[in-house]
């Protein structure tokens, strides 16, 4: 499940007798087809629906494990009341202690300002439509991830949509040799996006403007579903929030060697293997470090989209190499909105050992390459030190992993867009999102035990507790005054989100 018992109760504060709630929030697919979600409110009153655990693609399991997901319809009497199951992946991934979720988990929730007119409430306006793609390095997490609530977003009249896409091995595992295409995480995202234009309207949605926003990895598939000709027309917006396709964590180039090296340990000899174990048998208790990727700034997996040709593979989908893809003007040509936070991981890196490199390296680097590139880090970094540049060696190497993980992969993005569309007609914006507040999860929560100082500045996903609902939204609410700072700028960055999902 996504969240269980009192959690749910944080998250989303009914707003009345479950019955009541229930019958003020329902949908009509046609005369046979509905289905009932629960009626909750906003912090500041606004009463809205929350659909749970929507089934948007069929079971990507037996037959359809590692292939292109297939778009569900609903039919019959739904009950929108329960999350459904998150995606395999493990409790803690660094200690890769206990395996959570199911594979049948491509599903999705919908949190509506529109209510039926018994609630007291009606409105027959379509509402402006946020698809949220969440991060976790294609490896971890749910739609609800760092999502605390959508209050201030409904309350300016958006229809927020989070849904889960598969991980790891089962969504990003590509092999030339069993015809396994990969990027599946990436197809079940053109899969939900497809399920909003043909049903969002049911909800109160407008499939006219869908404004697409990812975070961290979600940043990165996003992006590329500018250049997926099979994404073409289905948003109208987006958003990238610390994340770029052109990052070296969100891409794989030599994909062959590392597939291949992956389906060997697991001893995996013929297609027929791979559709009959256990889906927790893909995620290994071996050493998880001889899966990672080189250049990243901490440890990260190569499960990761990477280049798909149509003519080779029976999904007939196409993902280019995203240096290649910047080339050109995206397929989907829409307003965009990139945006970094003032830290991201800056203060959670401090050696060059962890810039680890591992089997997915560019083809053309030999031994004496890389030996020649670690030197060539290490005399700059001892430059910048003695020059007075930078205080310590872990300072130079904190920013060089910030440029290299985020700020360049967005802002040669944000270049190459600017080159490539016509900003009079598709503005390309650039958020530095600096405020450090309570609200910032990452920083006040996450990572709080690694911080070595209290250098100021949000760090990566600091941001979310700004867009969403924070986590301490009850403690801010009951005492206003003290969260007084950290509620204006929620509220302002709210209201700057909004105005960009509704005009661009």
């Amino acid at each position: 499940m996504f969240l269980q018992g009192p959690e749910i109760d944080k998250r989303h504060r009914n707003r009345t007798g479950f019955g009541w709630s229930m019958a003020a929030c329902q949908v009509q697919f046609d005369q046979s087809t509905t289905g009932v979600g629960i009626l909750k409110t906003t912090f500041d009153s606004t009463p809205y629906c929350a659909y749970l655990g929507i089934r948007y693609a069929e079971p990507p399991i037996g037959k359809l494990r590692f292939r292109h997901s297939i778009l569900h319809q609903p039919s019959g009497h739904q009950n929108y009341t329960s999350d459904g199951n998150i995606c395999p992946q493990f409790e803690n991934p660094m200690i890769r202690d206990r395996v959570l979720g199911d594979e049948d988990c491509l599903f999705a929730n919908i949190y509506s300002p529109r209510v039926g007119d018994n609630s007291g409430v009606s409105s027959s306006k379509a509402h402006p439509v946020l698809v949220f793609v969440h991060g976790g390095s294609y490896l971890m997490g749910h739609g609800e991830k760092d999502i605390n609530g959508v209050d201030l977003l409904v309350d300016s009249g958006v229809l927020v949509v989070t849904f889960n896409y598969r991980l790891n091995m089962l969504g990003f595992l590509k092999s030339d040799t069993f015809n396994i295409s990969g990027n599946y995480g990436l197809k079940d995202q053109t899969t939900l996006l497809r399920w909003v234009q043909r049903n969002i309207k049911f909800f109160g949605g407008d499939p006219d403007q869908v404004t697409l926003m990812g975070q961290s990895a979600g940043a990165g598939a996003v992006t590329n579903h500018l250049y997926i000709q099979h994404s073409k027309n289905l948003f109208h917006r987006l958003i990238a929030l610390s994340g770029s396709f052109l990052a070296p964590w969100s891409f794989m180039y030599d994909y062959p060697y590392c597939s291949e090296e992956y389906l060997n340990d697991l001893k995996i000899h013929s297609p027929e293997q791979l559709k009959l174990i256990d889906f927790r048998e893909f995620l290994m208790e071996t050493n998880p470090a001889k899966y990672w990727l080189p250049f990243a700034s901490m440890g990260m997996p190569f499960f990761i989209p990477a280049e798909e040709r149509e003519e080779l593979h029976q999904d007939n989908y196409t993902v280019e190499k995203s240096h290649a893809a910047v080339l050109h003007p995206p397929v989907t040509s829409v307003p965009v909105l990139l945006s970094e936070t003032a830290r991201e991981f800056e203060d959670v890196v401090n050696s060059l050992q962890q810039f680890v490199f591992h089997p997915n390296i560019p083809q053309n680097w030999t031994k004496s390459t890389i030996d020649a590139f670690t030197s060539s880090v290490d005399d700059f970094i001892s430059m910048t030190v003695t020059e007075g540049h930078a205080s310590s060696r872990e300072e130079v190497m904190q920013n060089i992993a910030s440029v290299a993980n985020m700020k360049y992969p967005m802002k040669r993005l944000a270049s190459d867009l600017v080159q490539t569309l016509d900003p009079s007609i598709n503005p390309i914006y650039y958020l530095r999102f600096e405020y450090d507040g309570r609200f910032g999860k990452s920083k006040h929560e996450y990572y709080s035990d690694f911080l070595e100082d209290s250098r100021y500045g949000a760090m990566h996903g600091d941001d979310l507790g700004y867009i969403f609902s924070p986590y301490i939204l009850e403690q801010a609410v009951a005492a206003p005054d003290e969260y007084r700072e950290e509620l204006r700028t929620h509220r302002w960055t709210v209201e700057l989100i909004a105005n960009f999902i509704k005009h661009g």
